[in-house]
């Protein structure tokens, strides 16, 4: 069976369950017969590693921010990535966004406003 993403709110609380379940609609189905709190997404668990994660030796630069683009559409979305690997510049960066994101459907043009924290 599918593993799902589940996020309920509430007043001012969010909470985020897992669940295995037969399709989105037994999701909505179940949340929606069985709670007060609303369903506000339901997602997909596509992909899921569950081996150890790596020790946190802090050899990394702890965060980049930045705006991607398309230049036809002036739409521009904020990215930000966590624990950069070292030796990681900018121009990687620049590279895998243009090859991998999409604003809307449509192809990234260019990065600008970046940060890099150490």
């Amino acid at each position: 069976m599918p593993k799902y993403r589940v996020q309920l709110k509430q007043g001012k609380r969010t909470i985020v369950e897992h669940i295995e379940a037969k399709s989105v609609d037994s999701v909505i189905s179940l949340y929606n017969t069985l709670t007060t709190m609303k369903l506000t997404e339901v997602l997909k668990i596509e992909f899921q590693d569950k081996s150890t994660p790596p020790i946190d030796d802090y050899i990394y630069q702890s965060l980049f921010k930045g705006f991607i683009k398309n230049k036809d559409s002036r739409k521009v979305k904020q990215i930000i990535f966590h624990n950069l690997k070292p030796g990681v510049t900018e121009l990687d960066v620049y590279n895998q966004a243009m090859a991998h994101l999409e604003i809307d459907g449509l192809s990234v043009d260019g990065v600008t406003a970046t940060l890099f924290k150490d």
